[in-house]
């Protein structure tokens, strides 16, 4: 049977209001409270109901959550009592078997970029989280994992050309034009143009590079190139001033 996940969401939403109680300088009222949660755990909805049921747990387990008055206001706030918590340490937060499995997912979304730097960032995070998690938790993992499976993408799609991304990456970061050799779907001659880069768009599989052409007007429409087409990218001496750009209006090529 597969675990219940939303056990693991409510101790992540317990911890995060303790942490959060834990280090306000004031009290804060409900709404304020729910709107923190909500942005920190990337929670849709929270009643005020669950709020106040959170917080009479954490009373119930012994932390000193008090609900004062605020100062000028006829609202109450929550906040953990100071003189009563100074003796008690809140212990570093754990990792959960949630964020764990849903880590392995986001990691299998990324095989497609095997062999590039990204690829190298999320091992080398993986690999400190592994580190510190206990065998029994790993194990876990395991069979949780176990769940889902990621299908589509392919993996070391790009492997070939590992600092492809990267170049990309410092291009756009930096403003820089750059040259770009695009093999065509066709196999027709390889087209060589200059692009003012600006974002990299990724719509799984397909990985795109977003940009204007150095001769485009100020209100001309951006190009779209699949990053796996490109040949050759030649970072130029030649900086540009971004323009707005909403990656959400862009239409797929």
């Amino acid at each position: 049977m597969p675990p219940n996940f939303s056990r693991h969401e409510q101790f992540l939403r317990i911890f995060a209001l303790l942490e959060i109680l834990s280090t306000t300088r004031q009290p804060l009222d409900d709404q304020s409270l729910i709107a923190t949660l909500k942005e920190r755990l990337g929670l849709t909805r929270l009643s005020v109901r669950t709020l106040h049921r959170d917080c009479d747990f954490l009373l119930s387990c012994g932390y000193p959550v008090v609900h004062a008055q605020l100062p000028g206001d006829r609202k109450y706030g929550w906040q953990l009592s100071k003189p009563a918590a100074s003796g008690r340490q809140i212990p570093a937060e754990p990792l959960t078997l949630l964020e764990l499995v849903a880590f392995s997912m986001g990691r299998d979304l990324l095989k497609t970029f095997e062999g590039t730097v990204l690829w190298t960032g999320i091992e080398s995070l993986r690999h400190k989280i592994e580190r510190d998690v206990p065998p029994a938790m790993l194990e876990q993992l395991k069979a949780a994992r176990d769940v889902f499976h990621i299908a589509g993408g392919d993996p070391a799609r790009y492997a070939a050309r590992p600092r492809l991304l990267s170049t990309l990456t410092e291009a756009i970061t930096t403003c820089r034009e750059v040259e770009i050799e695009e093999r065509p779907e066709n196999g027709d001659t390889t087209v060589r143009y200059r692009l003012q880069p600006q974002k990299l768009l990724i719509r799984p599989p397909r990985v795109q590079l977003v940009g204007f052409p150095t001769d485009a007007s100020a209100d001309g429409q951006p190009v779209l190139v699949d990053i796996e087409r490109i040949g050759k990218v030649t970072p130029l001496d030649v900086t540009f001033v971004p323009r707005p750009l909403d990656p959400r209006h862009i239409p797929d090529a």
